[in-house]
């Protein structure tokens, strides 16, 4: 039957921004019956924070816009620079080339002129009305960025041009960053339901630990569910299955071997769900664990210090008007110790990354998807690019965003599909590859609110070679633990606003290790082009650039240490001393790298202790 989500009315100005989000029909959802509007599940202090996120959702929005506006004015004031005709032609195919969501592009000088791309057909009087206006701006020597204009297709652009002394330079932008950050961030923040995948009938949505089926499923329960893939179970055998085990397994549960790595397996029933699998392997084989096949999603809302004047100044274009966030940590002057090394790889964990973005495409590797063995690593959503971003967009290169880290070689491992999310199997996997590969440190901007004994081996494997483990701890505002982030090998990130101020989204709990700026941040995204998120995915890249450059002033260190000097020279927020909002503090690049450079070797064992008790929170519940 057919169900619908009736969304609250949160002010006039929204009303009409949310229509198109939340009124759709979802016809393969379960359980439709007496559907409740979604406000009816909110008491009045899960309201406020519903209207808080919304609030934060509309500014990523507005600032993603705006980050491209200035990005392309970036680029067309470089065109207004060439006097050359042969080098504007070789320069207009470099930049179109890099930018996607340019269509066209147009340099003139006297009577010369080189055109690249095709304009739009506008025949509204609102897109006329645009064209007159550029006309009018060319005369006179300005620049100029147009409202959003409809074309005859639907699809809307903004022009904008540029003249400088007899040099004018025109650029034409499908705006297509923006409805991709309304759909991330809807999810990313935890607005709707998720993910939205869980309503078709292969997976299940279910109290977090447990397989009992959580019915009624509208953003408020995000925090007490999880997600698995029905008729599929985790198995850890003694050893591996021989020919004939498998045969046998696969006859008796009318299912398959979907993968295996060394002695764990991945069974799929055609008749059997989770529960019946987990009881079969229990009790017919004696394995050492049997659990669900766990789906993990992504966890993805100025204020300057006296010392920035003394600090690094890249020439990045939106760096020093947009990128408040790394003044914050006190980057700029933690420069002055280390840019990072080529010989420390960050791996991330995520939706893959734009390999040819112009802000990337000299600092990241080949990669790996773990997701689908037969494709690249290459990003559909967008979230992996953003975290890639933070920790190291190309520094110093006239171009969008500063990265924390000028030279750690980046590995993208993609772990999650183009719905936002990825298999037990998938991270697990992604987490091994990474640590055989020489990666020394790993971003998992991702999560999920139950245990998996899978997951935590492959954790523990990391761990054990001597990688810095750097996880989010989500998006719900609830201090249930969240994992991989809660596990006592993992170092959990929450993530401030720019006032210093915990995120009104950010989870907090026993467990939660420090926390970084997560609020609004800018940083690459998909076609070239830049984007504001906010989420605790956000603030985790900026711990784990920060590992890498420990990493890199200091390569002695073992993993402990590094993320003992993180602990020790964080900024003390809220109350004094460690606290479940803050953990130790908001992380400080100068001071950490200060450390780091004549570390004594002493760590401070209490922060062991006080994940061992938070993950004993979650057996309570």
């Amino acid at each position: 039957m057919a169900k619908k989500w009736v969304w609250p009315t949160i002010s006039l100005i929204l009303t009409v921004f949310l229509i198109s989000w939340y009124m759709s029909a979802n016809t393969n959802k379960p359980n439709t019956e007496n559907v409740v509007p979604f406000s009816a599940h909110l008491n009045a202090e899960d309201q406020a924070e519903h209207e808080q996120k919304l609030k934060i959702l509309n500014e990523d929005i507005v600032m993603s816009s705006t980050l491209n506006k200035a990005e392309a004015f970036n680029d067309i004031n470089k065109l207004t620079g060439i006097i050359s005709y042969k080098e504007a032609k070789i320069k207009l195919n470099e930049t179109l080339a890099e930018h996607p969501h340019f269509v066209y592009l147009k340099w003139e000088k006297d009577n010369e002129r080189v055109q690249l791309g095709t304009i739009p057909s506008f025949s509204s009087d609102e897109g006329m009305q645009a064209l007159n206006d550029i006309r009018n701006v060319v005369m006179q020597n300005q620049q100029y960025i147009s409202p959003l204009v409809k074309a005859d297709d639907d699809t809307e652009y903004q022009v904008v041009v540029s003249k400088k002394n007899n040099v004018t330079a025109t650029v034409y932008i499908k705006q297509s960053v923006i409805p991709l950050v309304e759909k991330h961030q809807k999810n990313n923040l935890r607005l709707v339901p998720y993910p939205l995948e869980t309503a078709r009938s292969e997976y299940e949505t279910v109290h977090a630990n447990s397989t009992e089926p959580l019915n009624v499923l509208t953003a408020d329960d995000n925090e007490r569910a999880s997600h698995f893939y029905d008729n599929e179970v985790v198995v850890k055998f003694d050893s591996m299955l021989t020919e004939e085990q498998l045969m046998r397994i696969e006859n008796e549960i009318n299912g398959s071997k979907v993968l295996n790595l060394n002695d764990v397996y991945i069974f799929k029933s055609n008749s059997k769900n989770t529960e019946a699998l987990m009881n079969y392997f229990s009790k017919t084989w004696n394995s050492v664990y049997s659990e669900p096949h766990y789906i993990y999603i992504t966890n993805t809302m100025d204020n300057t210090n006296d010392q920035q004047s003394y600090g690094v100044m890249p020439n990045d274009a939106l760096f020093n008007q947009y990128q408040w966030n790394l003044s914050q940590i006190s980057t700029p002057t933690g420069w002055n110790y280390s840019k990072g090394s080529n010989q420390v790889t960050i791996a991330v964990l995520d939706t893959g990354v734009n390999f040819s973005h112009p802000d990337l495409q000299a600092r990241v590797q080949k990669g790996l998807n773990a997701d689908n063995a037969n494709a690249s690593a290459e990003d559909d959503v967008g979230h992996g690019t953003h975290v890639t971003g933070i920790i190291g967009a190309q520094v110093d290169n006239n171009e969008g965003i500063a990265g924390i880290s000028w030279y750690n070689n980046i590995l993208p491992v993609k772990v999650l599909n183009g719905s936002g999310y990825g298999s037990t199997y998938a991270v697990a996997q992604g987490i091994i590859w990474a640590t055989d590969q020489g990666a020394k440190v790993i971003n998992m901007s991702l999560g999920n609110y139950a245990q998996a004994d899978f997951l935590h081996e492959a954790i523990q494997y990391a761990y054990n070679h001597d990688v810095v483990l750097i996880a989010a701890t989500g998006n719900d505002n609830t201090n249930r633990p969240g994992y991989p982030a809660a596990y006592p090998e993992v170092f959990a990130v929450g993530a401030t606003n720019s006032n210093r101020d915990r995120a009104v989204f950010s989870n907090y709990g026993e467990y939660i290790d420090v926390v970084a700026p997560g609020d609004g941040i800018p940083s690459t995204y998909l076609n070239g082009q830049y984007a504001a998120l906010s989420g605790t995915s956000m603030a985790t890249p900026h711990v784990a650039a920060l590992a890498g450059l420990i990493r890199s002033i200091n390569p002695a260190l073992n993993n402990e240490q590094v993320m003992d000097i993180m602990r020790q020279t964080a900024t003390d927020l809220g109350n004094p001393g460690y606290d479940i909002y803050f953990g130790h503090g908001e992380i400080n690049v100068e001071k950490a790298l200060a450390l780091a450079a004549n570390y004594n070797g002493t760590i401070q064992s209490y922060a062991k202790d006080i994940k061992a008790k938070a993950n004993k929170i979650i057996e309570k519940k």
